[in-house]
């Protein structure tokens, strides 16, 4: 694993799979060279028929799978896939050291694969870190709302996108929850506020990289001795 920064690696550790045998013998029969002829060996395979009470009989070509052809990596590179799999368990445990919502709020913004539960959590826990100033029970609403709306902004920052401006959050909160606000008057109702939670989104995202950084250092060291 290349260990670049934390965002990366907290990515990466994620998604680490092995091909299947399955996914193997696809990629094998889509390669393989097409042959023909009487000589090869057809064999009959029965398959229940949807819908009918009679079977369907399916001539099929006999194929051999060598378990070791599923393998992706070649056997001279045990070691190095056994120091990558270390790493990314060093990874995993130092993500399991954080409080649950950090945890799901990293997740919301790194993981390959989010899911609502990183959502929900990630929005609970930074409404329950805002600090909402004296607001009409209207405008509260709407506050907690660009709590999502700063998140997911924030989120596409991370990985190099603009952050978002009035006319932009303007549209995803009537978009997503049919609430009207006016861009015009962005910075006398909202500015302080969006910054606010913009602060406070960092601040949690910095506590949520902060044991993967200190893995990452440590392995660098380790390398380095």
């Amino acid at each position: 694993m290349r260990l670049i920064n934390a965002r990366q690696v907290w990515t990466e550790s994620q998604h680490e799979s092995n091909a299947s045998i399955s996914s193997v013998a696809i990629d094998k029969a889509e390669s393989a060279p097409v042959k023909t002829g009487n000589r090869m060996r057809r064999y009959e395979a029965v398959f229940a028929a949807l819908g009918e009470d009679k079977e369907e009989r399916i001539q099929i070509v006999r194929q051999k799978i060598n378990i070791s052809e599923t393998r992706r990596t070649p056997i001279g590179r045990s070691t190095a896939r056994a120091a990558h799999l270390a790493t990314i368990g060093k990874v995993l445990r130092a993500i399991d050291t954080l409080p649950f919502q950090v945890q799901q709020f990293g997740h919301y913004l790194y993981h390959p694969a989010m899911t609502m539960r990183h959502v929900m959590n990630a929005v609970l826990l930074i409404t329950a870190k805002a600090e909402f100033p004296d607001l009409t029970s209207a405008k509260r609403v709407k506050a907690q709302y660009l709590v999502t709306l700063a998140l997911q902004s924030y989120k596409g920052e991370v990985v190099g996108a603009a952050e978002w401006g009035p006319a932009r959050v303007a549209a995803e909160m009537k978009t997503f929850f049919g609430v009207t606000i006016d861009p015009k008057n962005w910075t006398r109702d909202w500015l302080e506020l969006w910054e606010s939670l913009k602060e406070v989104i960092k601040e949690v995202d910095i506590q949520a990289q902060q044991p993967v950084w200190q893995v990452i250092h440590s392995e660098k060291e380790e390398k380095a001795a």
